[in-house]
């Protein structure tokens, strides 16, 4: 069986999360991580070191803005899709400078989504943790 993608998803809203969750495994092929808040981000990718961080930029606290400047700060290379209702040319722009590979705009599907990742898998770094 091939080595499946891990694939971090950050994002507080349950159901929104749970479809998404389901098809990046079922359609994907990924193996899927959830984290809610951004402490359970920064654990996450130190324990299970995924390929590709999908963030949700209104994460309660401090929101994902705030776990984009830590990735920074650390030193790490992980390739980041920022996920925003409200794509912004500010928002674009301060989310590339602090490290996201993309910024998505929400809603979406779940196969862009799914056909995103696999553009960034082809063309990613390797991952520094």
């Amino acid at each position: 069986m091939p080595h499946r993608k891990r694939i971090l998803l950050s994002d507080d809203n349950e159901g929104f999360s749970t479809l998404l969750l389901e098809s990046l495994h079922e359609h994907g092929g990924f193996h899927v991580f959830h984290a809610r808040e951004e402490h359970e981000v920064m654990e996450t990718i130190q324990c299970h070191k995924p390929h590709i961080l999908l963030l949700d930029d209104m994460l309660p606290h401090k929101g994902g803005f705030h776990v984009l400047r830590q990735l920074q700060e650390r030193g790490h290379r992980l390739s980041t899709i920022l996920m925003t209702v409200l794509p912004t040319q500010k928002i674009v722009r301060d989310a590339t400078e602090l490290g996201a590979s993309y910024v998505f705009p929400k809603p979406f599907s779940s196969q862009a989504m799914i056909e995103k990742i696999q553009e960034l898998l082809k063309r990613a770094p390797p991952t520094k943790h």
